[in-house]
């Protein structure tokens, strides 16, 4: 009888990595007011969700403060952890825009961040993060993404 090895033994199993953060962001310089940019999260599991986020905008200044819609997420942390720092979390309360997302950093002012639910279709998360939001605040959160999903549905017909 010839030994056999168990590949199940010896083989080790490899975490993949990370799934990228799908946000987009204008120049700092080029917005004036409104959305900065827009962010798609994969689950509303913001302790998982928000580490990455913040990692990826250490590029334009540590954030350090992020206040978004309670309504929007089940469990909203106090602090989380990013990269051996912590950083505070707050929320705004029902009656505010929930899908709306600002950041703070000291170092470079405030971000605001549409936030697309992450039960949106790929398509309609496409196109509002493809689509420049108007830097004037004349639309809300939740106006953009109604537009975008009635743009959507208006291209497939």
């Amino acid at each position: 009888m010839e030994p056999t090895a168990v590949h199940s033994a010896t083989t080790s199993t490899r975490p993949s990595p990370p799934p990228p953060v799908r946000f987009s962001l204008a120049p700092y310089e080029a917005v004036l007011g409104g959305f900065d940019g827009v962010w798609w999260p994969y689950s509303r599991n913001l302790t998982a969700e928000l580490p990455p986020l913040l990692e990826a905008m250490d590029g334009v200044g540590n954030v350090t403060r992020v206040t978004l819609g309670i309504d929007s997420w089940p469990d909203v942390p106090h602090q989380v952890s990013v990269g051996g720092r912590l950083v505070t979390v707050g929320w705004f309360v029902s009656d505010h825009e929930q899908h709306e997302m600002l950041l703070c950093s000291y170092r470079a002012g405030f971000r605001t961040l549409l936030v697309i639910p992450p039960v949106t279709t790929a398509d309609t998360a496409a196109w509002l993060m493809n689509t420049p939001v108007p830097v004037d605040g004349s639309r809300t959160a939740t106006e953009l993404l109604a537009i975008g999903e009635e743009s959507v549905r208006s291209d497939t017909c």
